[in-house]
C-alpha cells in the first residue's frame, strides 16, 4: 500500500513549529500511553517558546508566498487527519490524500525551480516548515526530494532548517532509493501492524537519534501507534 499518510506526525516529532501547536487532547493521550514521549514533547514546546521569545519572528518579505505555502500545507494535513479518522485502510481517504499530494507537487517544484527552497527571511519559520512538509510528502518524485535534501544540507549548519527536519527527509530519500534508512524515522504498515523500514546498523540507531535530538525508537514507535491507532509491530 502507499504509505505517505504515515508521516503526519513527522512535523511534531521534528521539534518544529508543529510541536508548539500540538493539541492538549493529543498531549493527554500521549501522556497516558507514551509518558516518555509526552515529556519529550513538552520539553520541545518549551524550547520552541524560548526560541520565539529570544528571537521574535520578523515580517516575511514574501507574505503572499508564505500564505500559499501554509494553505497547501493545511490541505496536506487536512486529508491526512481525515484518513486517520476514517481508518488507515480507507481507500476513499487514501485517494483523497494522494490527489492533494499530486496537486501540491507541481507547485512546490515550480517554487523551488524559480528561486530555490524558501528561506525564513522570505516566508517565515512556519512557511519553511510548510514547504518542508510538502517536500516530505512528494513521494511521486523521489528525485526532487533528493534534490531538495542536497539544497537543505548547508542550511542545517546556519540554522535555516532543523537537524530533525533534515534527518526525516534524509531517511525518506534513502528509503525511496531502496537503501537502509539511517535514523529509523520511516515506517510502513504490514498486515495492519506498524513496521520500520530497514535500517543501517540498527543496534546504534538510538545513538544517532539522540545526537540530533530525536526521541528513542521505542518512544517514537509508541507515538506512531498511539497517533494512528495501530497495534504493535508484527
Amino acid at each position: 500500500m502507499h504509505k505517505a499518510w504515515l508521516w503526519g506526525l513527522a512535523g511534531l516529532l521534528a521539534g518544529t513549529v508543529a510541536v508548539a501547536q500540538a493539541a492538549d487532547s493529543d498531549d493527554a493521550q500521549m501522556a497516558r500511553q507514551c509518558p516518555n514521549l509526552a515529556a519529550w514533547i513538552q520539553a520541545k514546546k518549551a524550547e520552541v517558546a524560548a526560541q520565539r521569545k529570544a528571537h521574535p519572528p520578523t515580517k516575511p518579505v514574501e507574505p503572499a508566498l508564505r500564505t500559499e505555502l501554509l494553505k497547501m500545507s493545511d490541505a496536506d494535513q487536512k486529508v491526512r487527519n481525515a484518513l486517520i479518522a476514517a481508518g488507515t485502510q480507507n481507500q476513499a481517504a487514501i485517494k483523497a490524500m494522494l490527489a492533494v499530494d499530486a496537486h501540491n507537487l507541481p507547485r512546490i517544484k515550480q517554487i523551488d525551480a524559480k528561486q530555490g527552497f524558501p528561506t525564513r527571511a522570505q516566508v517565515g519559520r512556519d512557511g519553511v516548515q510548510a514547504a518542508w512538509l510538502l517536500v516530505q510528502h512528494a513521494d511521486r518524485d523521489p528525485v526532487f526530494q533528493a534534490h531538495v535534501l542536497a539544497e537543505l544540507q548547508p542550511r542545517v549548519r546556519d540554522g535555516g532548517i532543523s537537524a530533525q527536519e533534515y534527518t526525516l527527509l534524509t531517511d525518506r530519500v534513502l528509503v525511496a532509493q531502496h537503501k537502509p534508512q539511517r535514523y529509523g524515522t520511516q515506517f510502513k504498515v504490514v498486515k495492519g501492524k506498524l513496521q520500520a523500514d530497514p535500517m543501517e546498523n540498527p543496534a546504534h540507531v538510538d545513538k544517532r537519534r539522540l545526537a540530533i535530538g530525536l526521541p528513542s525508537m521505542a518512544d517514537y514507535e509508541c507515538a506512531l501507534r498511539t497517533y494512528y491507532h495501530l497495534p504493535a509491530k508484527p
